[in-house]
């Protein structure tokens, strides 16, 4: 029992005592001479944190113990539950620590305090916490595995953490994640069915051992602790450099919002406009250029043209053609000028020329070759009473395709004449499409079976559908509805899939080879998914809120990376792997994605390639 003397008596009974220890203490001595320091060792516990609740056979308490004076250390650290001794504590050479089997107690609270003893015998006591034991289950709950990592991995940083309920066993509804024994996570939305996904960093673990168990739920009160798995936390020494999911740099530097997508040229070089009237120039490593400021916000994304040189567009009406060093590629007074608000990226034909729209509703082609609209041809073309926002989308035979916000697709010939103009009115179309071609074969009543190439278009439109259009006639092939008011502009994976990102999640669609129908694959739920990005292993990314996640085309999670900052545009992949982020907070960030660049097949991000010409060619990579 604790007595608590009253100042009076503490003045009386405690001051010769006093006057007597800080006598030895400035003497450096005890009384009988000999020099030591009998301060008691100080300690705390550093988990479990107080008022945690803990399960399963793998507790950690980490108690942090110094011994004070010189020439001085801690013998040993004991660590007592409600006044008994629980156990002696190993030295890991950083903290002291000891591992208890919850299952041997009672659930309840415990009082958990640690006991450190120096080389003189001096006592020291940490404060006490409380924790609550939760073992028991009030029936035989589903078993469950962790399947990755696997046991005794080494590893850093953010680690992705797979469980999954094991054959024949009853349906889960949540999953917690225990790191030592402390619950740290909870899941209640398995990925593909019923596989449960944690992403946990590990960096405010330790080094060392640590253990991690899933509490496997199928009632509120019904569960079962897997079986441990034990991981070991290391120092990062660079030689994971490489490692997808990690950061290549960042760099800082960008003013203003960046609502299109990062450009790639062929030399790598990365290529930004942005709000604040500014087109941003960055080498390979991160490098700022060069800047070149235009009379007007640019809300669009770059295009790298054949030669390197740079094309944008901007909100006061002018076409911007630059040399990759920064300079004028036509002069001021050349830069092409609508006379209205441009917010569609231009796209590149194969023979060089700029195609973009207005706000009045008029379609551009520009030479990039000196700055001038062609000498045959019809052009600039009044299309409609209503906005171009979108880039067009050129086709192998180089017609070119532009959605308008009056609800119409159009098509044009190079020369500027209308090919066609949808039927069917598909409601505003604010993001960009995504194009394909399609073998289709037709058997005729001879019974012999012709082959032709189709064209197909994907169109989100503002009314909540995504349509697939004819490029033949613009004819609606097929429509689907998706979820949530904010919804991205499409890709294509190389096996035909269509990936959207809405509201809440990415969709994926497949579509049926033969009937041109659509079926719904899968939905990653994730809040504010941005146009995603495909790389050459078929990786999927995006961005949901403040967060890059990667994806497998299986759904399965691959990794996650946290911006911690909005970013509005899509996304982009240089040819040597590294995915581009342009984040509201001014950082141009890289993130390592282990891929040579983007894949090769079908429509694998906006405006189909790195240089954003918006066509139909070679391969997705050849610009």
């Amino acid at each position: 029992m604790t007595t608590v003397l009253h100042p009076s008596a503490r003045r009386q009974g405690v001051l010769p005592l006093l006057l007597v220890a800080m006598m030895v203490l400035f003497s450096g001595c005890d009384i009988f001479g000999t020099a030591i320091d009998e301060r008691a060792p100080r300690l705390n516990i550093v988990t479990p944190y107080d008022d945690a609740f803990v399960a399963g056979k793998n507790l950690l308490i980490s108690v942090a113990a110094e011994a004070l004076g010189e020439d001085n250390w801690v013998s040993y650290v004991t660590v007592n539950m409600n006044g008994e001794q629980a156990g002696t504590a190993e030295f890991d050479g950083t903290y002291y620590n000891l591992r208890l089997n919850t299952m041997d107690f009672e659930d309840g609270i415990y009082r958990i305090e640690a006991i450190a003893f120096d080389r003189y015998q001096a006592r020291g006591i940490s404060s006490p916490i409380l924790v609550t034991f939760q073992n028991h289950s009030e029936g035989p709950g589903p078993r469950s595995s962790i399947t990755d990592p696997t046991d005794s991995e080494e590893l850093f940083g953010v680690l992705r953490i797979v469980a999954r309920p094991d054959p024949g066993e009853p349906f889960v509804s949540r999953m917690d994640l225990l790191v030592n024994g402390v619950p740290v996570m909870s899941e209640d939305t398995p990925i593909a069915g019923d596989t449960f996904v944690f992403n946990y960093d590990t960096d405010q673990l330790a080094l060392g051992e640590h253990t991690l168990e899933v509490k496997a739920y199928s009632g509120p009160t019904v569960f079962r602790i897997s079986e441990a798995v034990s991981i070991f936390r290391i120092e990062d020494d660079g030689s994971n450099e490489g490692r997808p999911g990690t950061l290549r740099w960042k760099t800082p530097g960008i003013t203003g919002d960046v609502d299109g997508a990062p450009a790639v040229g062929f030399n790598n070089d990365i290529y930004i406009g942005s709000t604040d009237q500014k087109v941003f120039a960055f080498s390979p490593s991160g490098a700022l250029k060069w800047t070149y400021e235009t009379k007007g916000s640019i809300d669009t994304s770059p295009l790298v043209g054949n030669n390197e040189d740079v094309f944008i567009t901007g909100s006061g009406g002018r076409l911007y053609g630059l040399s990759s060093d920064g300079d004028r590629r036509w002069g001021w007074d050349n830069h092409y000028n609508t006379g209205a608000i441009v917010r569609s990226t231009p796209s590149m034909g194969s023979d060089g020329t700029i195609y973009f729209g207005d706000s009045n509703g008029r379609l551009h082609a520009v030479s990039s070759f000196d700055g001038l609209k062609p000498s045959t041809g019809f052009w600039p073309v009044d299309v409609t009473a209503g906005e171009f926002v979108t880039p067009p989308v050129i086709g192998r035979d180089r017609t070119i395709y532009i959605a308008a916000t009056d609800g119409h697709v159009y098509a044009y010939d190079p020369d500027g004449v209308r090919v066609f103009k949808t039927s069917a009115n598909i409601g505003s179309v604010m993001v960009g499409m995504a194009m394909i071609e399609r073998e289709v074969s037709v058997t005729l009543p001879t019974g012999d079976v012709r082959t032709t190439t189709a064209v197909v278009l994907y169109v989100v439109s503002n009314n909540g559908l995504l349509y697939a259009l004819s490029g033949e006639d613009g004819s609606v092939l097929w429509s689907y509805p998706l979820t949530g008011p904010l919804r991205s502009a499409p890709v294509v994976g190389p096996d035909g899939t269509i990936y959207v990102g809405t509201s809440t999640g990415l969709i994926a669609l497949n579509e049926d080879v033969d009937t041109f129908t659509p079926r719904l694959r899968f939905v990653h739920v994730a809040p504010d998914v941005g146009t995603p990005v495909i790389d050459s292993n078929s990786t999927i990314y995006f961005m949901s809120d403040k967060t890059l996640m990667a994806i497998h085309p299986n759904n399965l999670p691959e990794w996650t990376y946290p911006i911690n900052s909005y970013a509005d545009g899509p996304l982009t992949i240089t040819r040597d792997g590294a995915l581009l982020v342009a984040a509201e907070n001014g950082y141009l960030y890289a993130i390592e994605t282990g891929s040579v660049g983007l894949n090769p097949e079908q429509w694998p991000t906006f405006q189909r390639n790195a240089r954003h010409t918006g066509r139909l060619g070679i391969d997705a990579t050849d610009g």
